[in-house]
């Protein structure tokens, strides 16, 4: 049996770790942002230099906090000498400040709920409150009884300034919203992995203006997903003097923040809102849903005139086939949707309805059942080959200066530049994708340069690289340069939406989306469907009806245990038999080592003694016997939780997994046999007259449990005629 993994022990970090980090971060924007920081920042990074190191060590502490306000009586760092001296220093050059109006809220968020009460009683009379309210109601009653006053708040509070320069340094540094230097500290501590840092990285933004529109948006879309509903309301409100976005980051950000926008006024029913919103932006989804509601609003002239104009001069694939799909049914009586004539030319296929929770892994079974070999693909794969074949212009020599080592994404990926910036490169690429002894050898090479190097458009798996050969060797001719540059020129909108599956039948490939009953296919999906078949690929999709069948192997398993919880308690024996068609096909049974005594109140109920399983076989002994015997079978067990979790507890410990589609028999006959006092296996098997001679044991329960089973699917055959 493998030993179990121990924890990795974390790194002790250096002192002044944070201190250095926070340098890091400064001297990196004021020496690569010289032309882009303006007067606030720049002087926010002068006087900070100009400050003795134990307060910039404070400073640094103050901005790796949570809130902005802080007690200088609970604060402790054994590192910085003199505390309230450094904390008189800031001040002095307004890094800190005494609390203010503005920043009542939050003096009085800071406070622990004891010492809130302590002042409301200090302060406002006992009907104004109660002590048991949640602390967030304490601070409400606190703000409508108590005026702000600096009177009434002790001069060891202070307030942590300048924020807005220091934000906007971190934005600059991380290329997004971050609020604190904790992505640092996750680095040293090796809780989050990042490539070498690239000293050549350049500035991602050329003029103040650039970044300042960019900070915008990126602040904006912040404050939408953690902002209240104030700060959203007042985002709408100001979106005639939002900045104008003059680069491919700011554009997107603040079409981002338009559709999200104009989504939300949607949901609330405020349609003339979301329209003004949506009419904004010329993004495909804006364009889509300002056609939507115009056409809904008896626009039919207007809404056809900007239909064929998208037919003609579309943004995207996606928006193409939905001007195209649209059109056809609303003003050309076409009757059936793009959906439905993918729909009607697939497969329907009728599959047990245990395995609702896993119908990709059912229908993958389905084909492997018919002599294909099937992979599961969705978009790993895809983002493999695309990661691997370009990674010199994503990540290698040819990158430098274009990302540091916390983007995992590069930003001309993200901006859209990516192809426009690498064009002869790519092309060269392409034109050879055909030569797939070539590729697969070029590809090989990364894999062994740069194996588990951290980035944001794959993860590191070997399973998904025997994917991608096949794909390679496997695909019609220049079908995958196709589908690859339409990733490089908009990786944005190809990232997903890629098939479940990919079937390979006679060096044929086939891609298969799978759908099951109240599955919606999306639009992302619906559109990769059409570019991988206008691409040379056989796609498909595949509808999923859950049936019971009436050959479908079942495994009706009973197992014995020291104690009643998984993962902390073992198993004694384990007894199974295989059904088919209601006949028992196969019987599995050992008792089992638990490495452990047994309590004496299992003794007595199971009459499974320490004796009987000294010499039992360790579970590790009998896991390949026991999965073979399972092969692909549905687990059935009375409560079938309880003997599901002991099993799949028992192979994790083993680094192995086990899953299998499950069915109840307690719950079974509960739901088709109802009215009985009790649905224990005991007094079910008395009420239906079935043999449970040795209760108790596993074999024996595993029998009564397999007769119940039939009852349950022969009641199910009934229902489904």
């Amino acid at each position: 049996m493998r030993p179990q993994r121990q924890k990795r022990a974390l790194p002790d970090l250096p002192q002044y770790y944070y201190h250095t980090n926070f340098c890091e971060m400064l001297k990196f924007v004021a020496e690569r942002y010289e032309a882009v920081v303006q007067d606030e920042q720049k002087s926010f990074l002068k006087d900070f230099a100009a400050l003795p190191v134990p307060a910039q060590c404070l400073y640094a502490r103050l901005a790796g906090r949570k809130g902005a306000v802080f007690s200088l009586e609970k604060l402790s760092y054994a590192e910085i000498p003199h505390l309230k001296k450094q904390a008189t220093i800031l001040r002095e050059l307004n890094f800190v400040s005494a609390v203010a109006p503005e920043n009542y809220a939050s003096f009085l968020m800071s406070l622990s709920k004891t010492e809130l009460i302590a002042f409301l009683m200090k302060h406002v009379c006992a009907s104004a409150y109660r002590v048991s309210w949640k602390k967030a109601v304490l601070v409400d009653a606190a703000l409508t009884h108590i005026p702000y006053s600096k009177d009434i708040i002790d001069p060891h509070y202070i307030v942590q300034s300048r924020q807005d320069a220091l934000n906007f340094c971190l934005f600059l540094y991380f290329g997004k919203i971050e609020t604190n230097l904790q992505n640092f500290t996750m680095r040293d501590l090796g809780l989050i992995k990042t490539p070498d840092f690239k000293e050549d990285y350049g500035a991602r933004f050329e003029t103040s203006q650039e970044a300042q529109a960019a900070y915008f948006y990126a602040s904006a879309l912040h404050d939408f997903k953690h902002g209240t509903e104030a700060d959203i309301t007042a985002l709408i409100d100001s979106v005639d003097n939002w900045p104008a976005p003059i680069c491919p980051v700011s554009t997107h950000s603040r079409d981002k923040l338009l559709q999200k926008l104009g989504g939300l006024a949607e949901r609330l029913e405020d349609i003339s809102t979301a329209l003004s919103l949506y009419e904004r932006s010329d993004t495909p989804l804006c364009n889509e849903r300002v056609i939507r509601i115009r056409y809904r609003q008896g626009e039919k002239e207007w809404s056809e005139k900007r239909l064929l104009d998208l037919i003609d001069n579309p943004g995207s694939d996606e928006e193409h086939n939905f001007a195209q799909d649209f059109y056809s049914r609303k003003f050309q009586k076409k009757r059936t949707s793009l959906v439905t004539d993918i729909l009607r030319g697939g497969d329907n296929i009728k599959l047990d309805e245990a395995y609702r929770n896993q119908p990709e892994a059912a229908a993958k079974r389905y084909y492997e059942a018919k002599g294909q070999t099937v992979y599961r693909t969705e978009n790993a794969m895809w983002r493999m080959l695309f990661g691997l074949l370009f990674w010199e212009e994503l990540y290698g020599d040819s990158a430098a200066g274009l990302y540091n080592s916390f983007e995992r994404i590069p930003a001309l990926l993200k901006s859209g530049d990516f192809y426009t910036h690498y064009k002869d490169a790519i092309e060269l690429k392409l034109k050879h994708l055909s030569k797939a002894n070539l590729v697969l050898i070029d590809l090989l090479k990364v894999i062994s340069r740069h194996h588990n190097t951290p980035n944001g458009i794959f993860r590191w798996n070997g399973r998904t690289v025997e994917k991608v050969k096949t794909l390679l060797f496997q695909a019609p001719p220049d079908s995958l340069s196709i589908i690859m540059r339409l990733m490089v020129q908009n990786y944005n909108q190809m990232k997903d939406g890629f098939p479940d599956l990919m079937c390979v039948e006679n060096g044929h490939i086939r891609f298969v989306e799978i759908k099951a009953e109240g599955d919606v296919i999306r639009r992302n999906q619906l559109t990769r469907i059409q570019q991988l078949r206008q691409a040379g690929f056989e796609t498909q999709i595949t509808r999923i009806d859950w049936v019971l069948d009436p050959d479908q192997i079942y495994v009706v398993v009973d197992v014995e245990t020291t104690g009643g919880r998984a993962g902390l308690h073992r198993l004694t024996e384990i007894g199974a038999v295989k059904v088919q068609s209601g006949k028992v096909i196969g019987e599995w049974q050992s008792l089992l080592n638990p490495q452990r005594s047994i309590p004496a109140n299992i003794t007595r109920l199971t009459g499974i003694t320490q004796d009987m399983v000294r010499e039992a076989p360790l579970f590790h002994e009998v896991a390949d016997s026991f999965r073979d015997f399972m092969g692909d079978a549905i687990f059935a067990a009375h409560n079938v939780n309880f003997d599901y979790g002991f099993i799949a507890s028992e192979y994790k410990r083993l680094g192995q997994k086990f899953r299998h589609p499950k069915i109840c028999t307690c719950a079974s006959m509960r739901k088709l046999y109802s009215g009985y006092r009790s649905y224990s296996l005991k007094n079910l098997c008395q009420e239906f007259e079935i043999d449970l001679t040795g209760h108790h044991r596993a074999l024996c329960d595993a029998k009564a449990a397999a007769e119940l089973l039939k009852l349950i699917n022969t009641k199910r055959l009934e229902l489904q005629a």
